[in-house]
């Protein structure tokens, strides 16, 4: 939320400076019309001047000097014998019968030199000149744009290092939350079994018989082997071999048949493998975890309501992929979810925490090379995952 924050301000931030570069640059144009208006005036008495004989030169000279001082260049005439001749545009107020005026008419000729070489022109004297206003306006455009760039600059690397950070944060704690989810599922079923052995004999006899509950607290014990590996798989490169999709969703299918409600509110699961369906290229402790996260999440959207979950696998259509259904008739995915149900904390569950679902996809789309998707139901919720199966020419 805060990146999302400062990403609209450092928005707001380019657009205000854009905006004002734009109308500075309308400003500076605009100044540059009226320079370009006042030459072409002095242009024109000059001509009047030229070819009116009767008018005298020095009217024409006069209403030049209005118009050169119009530009708002700085000019300071200094004649042969060391006297200030004239002095225009200054930036202070200049007094030719005060001595110390005139000595900072001096040292203000030092400034101008120093940008622009003075003119020497024989009979009249040096000429030092400045630069028009509009020009002394483009010198700072550079130094702005600079500042400007190296602002948004290091606000972007700040706003990057924060999001960074604040990814990595919920990284760790969106694995947190999944090690829970993935532990809570064997640890809650050893927990009945413990309570079970505490049982007398004679009940607990009743309820299932020792070398059962063997059996199933081994599957749980597996379960949690399970869990730990597929934890150590987690930012490394993971061992791609040959996969029989339906073993694996078979093997699901009997690890939930002994832990799913059976008495009131029961929850029904069926697993259909079309006999056509071909291997697929991937791993294996990481297509189960998908496929478990999907069938997980149809089991808890169903408790304390019953109802059924067929998973089906079937191929495509055009014969390279296979397509697994996972269908649940529960209440389905809330309409202003859908385009968000894969992000992480995106849940449509009051307890959920958003980590399911992304990790099935990347497990599918990134490490396999397949997809995911949210299907269109009226009534419950449908995912169809779809997967490259292994070609006859492919090596794996």
């Amino acid at each position: 939320m805060k990146a999302r924050l400062w990403a609209a301000l450092l928005s707001l931030l380019f657009g205000a400076v854009l905006a004002w570069y734009l109308i500075y640059t309308r400003q500076l144009v605009n100044a540059v019309n009226a320079d370009a208006r006042a030459l072409s005036s002095m242009y024109a008495r000059v001509l009047e001047g030229v070819s009116d004989p009767d008018r005298e030169s020095f009217v024409v000279l006069f209403d030049m000097l209005e118009e050169i001082e119009s530009l708002g260049v700085p000019v300071v005439v200094i004649a042969e014998d060391g006297q200030i001749h004239a002095a225009r545009n200054l930036p202070f107020v200049h007094d030719p019968s005060d001595p110390s005026s005139a000595q900072r008419v001096l040292e203000y000729t030092a400034l101008l030199d120093e940008r622009n070489d003075p003119l020497i022109e024989e009979g009249i004297g040096v000429i030092h000149f400045g630069m028009p206003a509009v020009v002394e306006r483009l010198r700072w455009v550079p130094w702005i744009q600079a500042a400007t760039l190296i602002v948004i600059v290091l606000t972007a690397i700040w706003i990057f290092r924060s999001t960074v950070r604040a990814e990595q944060e919920r990284v760790w704690a969106t694995m947190a939350r999944e090690s829970a989810h993935q532990l809570s599922t064997p640890l809650s079923s050893l927990s009945g079994w413990v309570e079970i052995l505490r049982m007398p004999a004679d009940e607990r006899a009743v309820v299932a018989s020792e070398d059962r509950i063997a059996q199933e607290v081994e599957v749980d014990v597996e379960r949690l082997n399970k869990v730990a590996q597929r934890f150590e798989l987690i930012g490394r490169r993971p061992r791609m071999a040959t996969v029989d999709v339906g073993e694996v969703l078979q093997r699901l299918e009997g690890y939930f048949a002994a832990r799913l409600p059976r008495l009131d509110r029961s929850i029904e699961l069926t697993v259909q493998i079309a006999p056509q369906v071909q291997p697929v290229a991937g791993n294996p402790v990481l297509l189960e975890w998908a496929f478990e996260n999907l069938i997980k999440n149809a089991v808890d959207v169903l408790a304390g309501r019953g109802g059924k979950i067929e998973v089906s696998a079937v191929p495509a259509d055009d014969g390279r992929c296979i397509a697994i259904r996972f269908v649940d008739d529960g209440p389905g995915v809330p309409p202003e979810l859908r385009k968000h149900i894969f992000e992480p904390g995106v849940s449509s569950k009051k307890s959920g925490w958003g980590v399911g679902l992304t990790l099935t996809r990347r497990i599918v789309e990134e490490t396999h090379g397949g997809s995911i998707v949210l299907g269109k139901r009226r009534q419950g919720a449908e995912f169809v995952v779809t997967l490259p199966v292994v070609r006859s020419d492919r090596t794996t």
